[in-house]
């Protein structure tokens, strides 16, 4: 679709079919066989059966005959039969799984990350995926944090890396291509570095710290072209971040240049409320929207108060036509107002997944130690320390298996000393490395 047709469209639209579009529901919602009730009643979570049938995305539902059959139905019933997208947490793999991001930053290669994330997007995408919230890029320096695992380390320069090639690696050089997917780049900013290690708490941080550390990664995500960021539960330096208008608007848009999809994480916007930002969830609504948080995931608070509050003059039209464009233009990246299914394919689903192909990349074992190896990852490849204190590099032998050696003088093979041998003992030792790839 042309971007004058798409200025047709958003033109065409009515006030309630905008706002809807800046809603995000749970996948649930659409399977009749379920009880919606399981993440809450839609009224307690703000949300009426008309909101939920004109909601822009959805979110927790995979399978492509599930998400053809949704969107199938969802595209007949909608005024203007805009498809819909669908997105999941796609992190380390969709079925077939890779280390940890926290293990793939240990291999200092984000290129072959940049190929895992290939393979987590092609499954994704012919199981009718079309987002993954991935990769979370955020600093993280304090063990007591319950996300860690979920990072690629403490660097600010490795993590920009991994997280530049993991977002190449999901989204290709074009998202209509087959088999790729939207990137959203988590969770800006700052949300490693709460108090305590305590999740959803404060943030705390010098501007230098802040600009120097924390955003950096976020900018190299941006600048390989991510399609989404999402906004992190924290406050940063006492505000928080989803109705952070300074952040939003100040750093991300302006100084970092991202003129795509803004959405919240979970129940984000309400969070600002138990924040103590804001007094209740029509000032959430105004505030997030005044930030530039284009998608409200899962509170209703959007769908709730928006159009009232346009008409009421509290906001501006121009604020919902704003996001509402992003989203329509993420669509129409993707290619799905000619093809709303894009790669949703059962036989290819049966195919692809867990295929031989992306197997091996997951299992792959062989450490290849080289002199050149050793060089650029002397510290990874550090060896133990025999019982003089020194530590032993790591040796290859012809057959390609990586073994340590130490020279022990006065020594059993376990190690304990021998008072009465007078020599040096070579010691072949277990190899005690990780599945890491070197």
């Amino acid at each position: 679709m042309t971007e004058q047709k798409l200025k047709e469209l958003l033109a065409d639209m009515t006030l309630e079919e905008k706002v809807n579009q800046m809603s995000q529901v749970v996948g649930a919602f659409f399977n009749k066989d379920m009880d919606i009730t399981a993440m809450g009643p839609m009224a307690d979570k703000g949300f009426t059966p008309e909101n939920v049938a004109l909601s822009g995305s959805i979110l927790g539902s995979m399978g492509a005959e599930t998400l053809k059959k949704i969107q199938k139905d969802f595209v007949e019933q909608h005024p203007h039969h805009i498809p819909m997208l669908f997105m999941l947490d796609v992190i380390n793999g969709f079925k077939t799984i890779f280390p940890i991001p926290l293990g793939q930053g240990a291999t200092f290669e984000p290129e072959l990350s940049e190929k895992c994330a290939a393979v987590a997007a092609k499954e994704a995408a012919v199981s009718g995926l079309h987002v993954t919230f991935a990769p979370m890029t955020d600093l993280v320096r304090d063990a007591r944090w319950g996300r860690v695992m979920e990072s690629t380390g403490e660097d600010p320069y490795l993590n920009s890396l991994f997280c530049a090639g993991m977002v190449r690696g999901f989204q290709g050089d074009d998202l209509k291509e087959p088999y790729k997917i939207a990137s959203c780049v988590k969770h800006f900013a700052g949300y490693g570095a709460p108090t305590a290690g305590r999740d959803y708490n404060t943030v705390e941080l010098s501007e230098h710290t802040f600009r120097d550390f924390y955003l950096p990664s976020y900018k190299a995500g941006i600048d390989a072209g991510a399609a989404m960021v999402m906004t992190s539960f924290n406050t940063v330096n006492g505000v928080p971040a989803t109705g952070n208008k300074k952040l939003m608007r100040g750093i991300l848009r302006d100084e970092m240049g991202f003129d795509g999809v803004l959405i919240s994480d979970w129940a984000a916007i309400e969070e600002i409320i138990y924040h103590g930002y804001c007094a209740d969830r029509e000032e959430a609504a105004v505030r997030s929207a005044e930030a530039g948080v284009d998608i409200d995931m899962m509170t209703g608070i959007y769908c709730e108060n928006l159009c009232r509050l346009v008409r009421e003059g509290k906001i501006s039209e121009d604020l919902i036509d704003e996001s509402c464009m992003r989203i329509l233009e993420l669509k129409n990246k993707l290619g799905l107002f000619e093809n709303p299914y894009k790669d949703a394919d059962e036989t290819k689903e049966k195919e692809v997944i867990l295929c031989k192909e992306h197997r091996d990349l997951a299992s792959r074992k062989k450490i290849v130690c080289t002199a050149e190896k050793r060089r650029k990852n002397s510290a990874a490849l550090q060896g133990e320390k025999n019982c003089l204190g020194r530590t032993v590099c790591p040796q290859q032998k012809p057959d390609g298996r990586l073994v340590l050696y130490r020279r022990c003088k006065g020594c059993d093979k376990s190690g304990r000393g021998r008072k009465s041998a007078g020599r040096y003992d070579k010691h072949e030792l277990p190899c005690r490395f990780p599945d890491a790839w070197f």
